[in-house]
């Protein structure tokens, strides 16, 4: 990489060399955000594609400074398959250390692209969550080398360590960080629903700040006005007829009086029943 600082949803590229069939690998993403009096924070890891066949993942999230934890994963197969979406979504609480993990296992091969949310919730006095996203497996088939691009976004600011392994030797680091957002932001999960199931909002409010009021609408472009709620982290059912990509929005104001509008453009998607979608990493490991 020759660049390494970023803004929230920029997007990073990438080169991956000397990746042979039947090597195992590891990936190790490492994010560390420094808080400023939040008691709420949150990070994403907008869709990235591995474009060679793999097995045997092992998927491990892992916490530290955290009191209770969030985190979505979604992932397309290729389209070719016709397998359609597959999604995970775990929330507990840390133990009392603070420190929380969730390992996860697949035999199958789970190529394809993804993406993840985590959304934390801290006690007061925090200065640092440092989140932590390792995937191992072995690569059946593919290309060697390959570029890809991918994007962080973060509501506090962020130091970001990628390492990667092979066959237990460290390959390389990356190290760079990522500017947060910049005021508010909402999460929803899912973020890829069938139609007439239940979509939950969650509301990051901007830094130093508490919110005292918000309107939503649930797809600002088409039905500003009609799919509306009054909550701070409201609900939604999107009806059958929303199929599609909708834009989320809310307007928000906190109790100094200041307000704020925050709109994520085709954020949500709403997929028909003709596509399949189901629960991955079935074997969780509590």
């Amino acid at each position: 990489m020759d660049k390494h600082e970023f803004a929230s949803n920029e997007e990073i590229q990438y080169h991956v060399t000397h990746l042979v069939d039947g090597v195992e690998y590891v990936q190790k993403t490492t994010v560390t955000q420094h808080l400023n009096s939040d008691l709420r924070t949150a990070l994403g890891i907008n869709p990235v594609s591995w474009p060679f066949a793999h097995e045997k993942d092992v998927f491990k999230m892992m916490n530290e400074g955290t009191l209770y934890n969030e985190v979505y994963i979604g992932h397309w197969w290729p389209s070719e398959t016709t397998q359609g979406y597959q999604d995970f979504h775990v929330f507990d609480k840390s133990d009392d250390n603070g420190k929380w993990s969730r390992t996860v296992n697949t035999e199958t091969d789970e190529t394809g692209t993804y993406h993840s949310t985590w959304l934390n919730r801290v006690a007061p006095g925090t200065e640092t969550v440092t989140s932590t996203f390792w995937i191992e497996g072995k690569k059946l088939s593919g290309p060697n080398d390959f570029d890809g691009n991918t994007s962080f976004w973060t509501t506090s600011p962020a130091d970001v360590k990628v390492e990667w392994f092979d066959n237990g030797v460290l390959a390389d680091t990356e190290e760079f960080t990522i500017a947060p957002i910049g005021g508010a932001y909402f999460v929803a999960t899912p973020d890829v629903s069938k139609v007439g199931d239940k979509v939950k909002f969650q509301l990051i409010p901007a830094s130093g700040k508490t919110v005292k009021s918000a309107w939503w609408s649930f797809d600002a472009t088409n039905h500003l006005q009609t799919w509306n709620s009054r909550n701070i982290d409201p609900a939604f059912f999107y009806p059958r007829w929303a199929e599609g990509y909708q834009s989320p929005q809310v307007k928000i104001t906190y109790t100094d009086g200041s307000t704020e509008t925050v709109t994520r453009e085709n954020y949500i998607r709403i997929i028909s029943d003709r596509i399949p979608r189901s629960r991955f990493f079935k074997n969780i490991d509590y």
